[in-house]
């Protein structure tokens, strides 16, 4: 075999930056009791991020009731030092497929919108820096 082909789907096009454009996903986020993220987010894509999906602060009391006890929660380091992050259960929706997550915040800080290796595992991805777009795709 020499190689695969895959065919891209439900492309998003690259959001601007100061320096350089960066590839986001489009999420549907849901509590551990069902309910909805009160909106649909694009968030950046980050293969240096080892988890799922960081949110901000605000954004994690949406789903604090999914949080898993704090032996659970888990330890980044970053050349800031050591982050604690806390964790919780969720559901995320991307491309009609729904599945359970963690959601991450750090429990010091504010924190940021990243989808990380953990979620992004779960895809075929095709980043096509050429037309500045972050595809889902299918073999």
């Amino acid at each position: 075999m020499v190689g695969r082909s895959y065919r891209a789907r439900n492309c998003i096009k690259y959001k601007s930056s100061l320096l350089v454009p960066y590839p986001v996903l489009k999420i549907k986020l849901y509590n551990i009791l069902g309910e909805e993220f009160p909106e649909e987010l694009e968030i950046p894509v980050d293969t240096g991020y080892e988890g799922s999906l960081m949110l901000q602060r605000k954004d994690y009391e949406f789903f604090m009731m999914g949080e898993l006890p704090r032996e659970y929660w888990r330890i980044y380091r970053s050349f800031a030092g050591r982050i604690v992050m806390r964790v919780a259960r969720a559901i995320a929706e991307i491309n009609d497929r729904k599945f359970e997550i963690y959601v991450e915040a750090p429990y010091y800080g504010y924190g940021k919108r990243l989808i990380g290796r953990e979620l992004l595992n779960r895809f075929t991805l095709v980043l096509d820096g050429l037309r500045q777009e972050c595809c889902l795709a299918e073999a």
